[in-house]
């Protein structure tokens, strides 16, 4: 195929060892007339294993749209056929070659990821939560469900990645008869309301920059896992709805971001089963030692967390034992952080030495957990005392700048306002309001 330096040849792919059928990559010419965008769904590059960087597109259209490279064009291949019953949508995705400077989805500029990226932003729990029996949040009220503003301020800063912690599909239930906050909203595990809890309103920060994606506990596969692995996992080719995916790492220069799949992790006890296959890939991480490393999953290995009832004086419960047990609180030398949702609010948790820090991102739309009602600094979990920390009830996304002394994670509010800052340098993270 020409122009190697623009898109992946078979061997190319087969190198990073992804099968896809070459035969499906068939050229368009330069000047081809551009179909109705209108049937442009979404379309986002999004960052896998191996250093893969994909462009992917969801479309209406009986093919998929072709990449532009400059002059010349190439048509993206089918990652998922329609299902008319659920899914009304085709799926199509193309691997960028690596050192790709430049590309647009017929017309649509692709944001190109940077080997160092300086800015990234960070969300988690986006959706709309409509569960019964009560837990119905006002979907059509931007206020109570704020992530379209919020990913328009996240757009805004021109982050150079977009790391989401998962959970993205929240509207499982259908809006009760007479409730104006969501009424008319989609529900369940298909096309309209992936497109109304996820892809409508992410719109703008998908255009802004490449994303790195993780599964939560709402795309297990007895929830959203179908859309899921449809959508948005990161593995070639598709796979069909599974319980575990493996750990996998992402290259960015002089960071790595270390993936891990805790979908199905348990929140209580530490299920013998899930302690074993969780020792291995954290054992597989451990040995992913090529530099200064973040560790990214869904479920936070350290956590703090307020009861629903919130009575007066009831005591904060604390994440994860399973994954507690199967790390033995270990996570190797490489690894300064830890990034996660699930817990829906902010939390910063820093630890003595020995044990990198604890962030959670898991305030970016979903109803918000009630507030701690007791001190973080000096909470004992898991061993270890939390030297440095705060916890805030309030909806918004983080960011992290790079500095000659390391990060800086500044908590946000729903329009970008800065309201917390917490240093991360090596010797430790500190905090303030």
């Amino acid at each position: 195929m020409r122009h190697g330096r623009r898109q992946l040849t078979c061997g190319a792919v087969l190198a990073v060892a992804i099968s896809l059928g070459c035969a499906l990559l068939g050229s368009t010419p330069a000047g081809a007339p551009v179909d109705d965008m209108s049937a442009m769904l979404a379309q986002w590059v999004e960052l896998g294993p191996a250093s893969v960087v994909i462009a992917r597109a969801i479309t209406s259209r009986a093919d998929c749209p072709v990449v532009n490279f400059g002059a010349e064009s190439q048509r993206m291949y089918v990652r998922a056929q329609p299902d008319a019953a659920h899914f009304p949508v085709r799926v199509c995705e193309m691997v960028l070659a690596p050192g790709t400077a430049a590309a647009a989805i017929e017309g649509r500029v692709l944001p190109m990821p940077r080997p160092n990226p300086r800015r990234i932003v960070v969300i988690g729990d986006t959706g709309c939560r409509l569960k019964e029996p009560q837990a119905f949040q006002a979907c059509n009220d931007v206020r109570a469900w704020p992530f379209a503003r919020i990913a328009r301020s996240a757009a805004g800063l021109k982050p150079d990645l977009v790391i989401h912690v998962g959970d993205y599909l929240y509207r499982e239930a259908p809006c009760p008869v007479g409730n104006a906050g969501c009424a008319g909203s989609p529900s369940g595990n298909n096309w309209h309301t992936w497109e109304a809890d996820f892809f409508a309103p992410a719109a703008e920060l998908l255009r802004a920059a490449p994303w790195v994606v993780a599964r939560g506990n709402h795309e297990v596969c007895s929830r959203a896992g179908h859309g899921w692995f449809r959508f948005l996992d990161p593995q070639l080719p598709a796979l069909g709805c599974r319980h575990y995916t493996p750990a996998y790492r992402i290259p960015l220069g002089d960071l790595q971001l270390l993936m891990l799949d805790t979908a199905n992790v348990p929140d209580e006890g530490a299920p013998a089963e899930s302690v074993v296959f969780y020792a291995a890939q954290f054992e597989a991480l451990r040995q992913a030692d090529g530099g200064p490393a973040w560790l990214v999953m869904h479920r936070p290995i350290w956590g703090v967390g307020q009861p629903d009832d919130a009575r007066k004086g009831a005591d904060p419960f604390q994440l994860n034992a399973t994954l507690q047990a199967a790390s033995n609180n270990d996570l190797g030398a490489h690894v300064r952080l830890v990034l996660s949702g699930h817990v829906h609010a902010f939390e910063a948790l820093g630890f003595a030495a020995g044990r990198p820090p604890q962030l959670i991102v898991g305030q970016s739309g979903t109803s918000l957990d009630p507030p701690i009602t007791s001190p973080i600094v000096g909470t004992e979990i898991a061993g270890a005392a939390v030297a440095h920390g705060i916890a805030l009830a309030r909806f918004g996304f983080t960011t992290l700048e790079s500095s000659d002394w390391g990060w800086m994670a500044t908590v946000r509010d729903v329009d970008g306002r800065a309201i917390a800052q917490c240093r991360l340098a090596l010797d430790g993270m500190s905090c303030g309001e």
